[in-house]
């Protein structure tokens, strides 16, 4: 997604990926490549463009983000006998702030899925959404707030994900990664205020740890630079250019999709501008605080009213988290057999625990 430099035009670009597991409801597709030609079949009827990517080509497979790409993900469960494949949707590149553009497609895309097919959102799916000023790129001072909110308020923006979201390797913690688990948040302020180009704030923000699923899959023997963080920073230097939010689970709808869009775009807009010269890294961040953010966000980006009840809605009836006090990823199984025995004292389902006082 990047660009040129051009005027300073309020509002943000993006793209969104939708991770599901899809089958036909009508055609025994033995492959992907089958079912994914069906999807584009359909979509194409429906007027909404899109192509099948190349195999082996997910790195650059949407090379232009004109039209809708369907890719292959081999990090899904797919079920090849029963005609179940993974499947990931990437989104052209929308402007935030013409809704009457991208909001259509995304909801005629998922009118397609859901009547023409099984689609399931299980665990391991999720929803990205990449984002960029409209019309340049971001400055390191920009990227700098936004990183600075993130790991502020990264416990509020657990509590408004289902659990599962908390503990899973492919979107791990900014805040305790390696770099920064033994220090306050004072001192990772300052941390990132003294990064002084993109790819250093992306090593800081997404540094991983030797003990990590990652380190094991890529042989590494000491903590490195990973994209699959809560907010990646890394692909700040990479063709995209963008903040890619990495949190949020898999969509069930439209409505979802649009949400989790909604609420990556309008903490990304406020702060951009804002989180610099606002947030006080002595306070603990509460949902009140997180709440007043995203709404100023939102509209500073012009999301219209009825809109606003999608990010509303996310807050109703949730509370807040306790501290994190456990890293998962450095656990021995003695370590985590206390943990067993520990939530059961505690009446609480292991995995439940886990979601509650753990991080990944």
């Amino acid at each position: 997604m990047s660009t040129s430099k051009g005027s300073d035009t309020p509002g943000l670009r993006f793209g969104v990926e939708i991770e599901l597991v899809v089958k036909s409801k009508n055609r025994p597709h033995t492959t992907f490549q089958s079912l994914a030609l069906d999807i584009c079949r359909h979509l194409g009827k429906a007027k909404v463009p899109s192509h099948v990517a190349r195999l082996s080509q997910k790195a650059d497979a949407a090379e232009t983000y004109q039209d809708w790409t369907i890719i292959e993900d081999s990090t899904l469960p797919s079920n090849q006998a029963e005609n179940f494949f993974g499947v990931e949707l990437v989104s052209p590149i929308f402007y935030l702030q013409q809704p009457q553009i991208w909001i259509p497609q995304i909801q005629e895309t998922w009118r397609i899925l859901q009547r023409e097919f099984e689609v399931h959102a299980t665990k391991e799916c999720s929803t990205h959404v990449h984002l960029s000023p409209a019309n340049r790129l971001w400055t390191l001072r920009e990227a700098k707030g936004i990183a600075k909110a993130a790991v502020f308020f990264e416990r509020c923006i657990d509590a408004l994900m289902p659990g599962h979201r908390r503990i899973n390797p492919y979107c791990m913690s900014n805040r305790w990664n390696p770099g920064y688990s033994g220090r306050s948040m004072p001192q990772i302020f300052s941390d990132i205020s003294q990064a002084e180009s993109s790819e250093n704030l992306g090593e800081r923000m997404c540094w991983c740890s030797k003990d990590s699923v990652h380190a094991f899959q890529t042989l590494h023997e000491d903590d490195f630079v990973h994209p699959h963080f809560r907010w990646n920073f890394t692909a700040l230097t990479e063709r995209t250019r963008t903040i890619e939010f990495r949190q949020p689970p898999a969509s069930r709808d439209a409505g979802q999709t649009v949400t989790w869009i909604l609420l990556a775009a309008s903490f990304a807009q406020w702060a951009s501008e804002r989180a610099d010269l606002t947030l006080d890294p002595a306070r603990t961040a509460n949902l009140e605080d997180l709440h007043r953010c995203l709404m100023a966000g939102a509209r500073v980006s012009g999301v219209s009213d009825n809109m606003l009840g999608l990010l509303e809605a996310l807050f109703r009836g949730v509370k807040r988290l306790p501290v994190p006090r456990y890293n998962l990823k450095s656990m021995t199984q003695e370590e985590q057999n206390g943990l067993r025995r520990e939530a059961t004292r505690m009446g609480i389902p292991f995995e439940k625990y886990k979601e509650l006082f753990a991080y990944e």
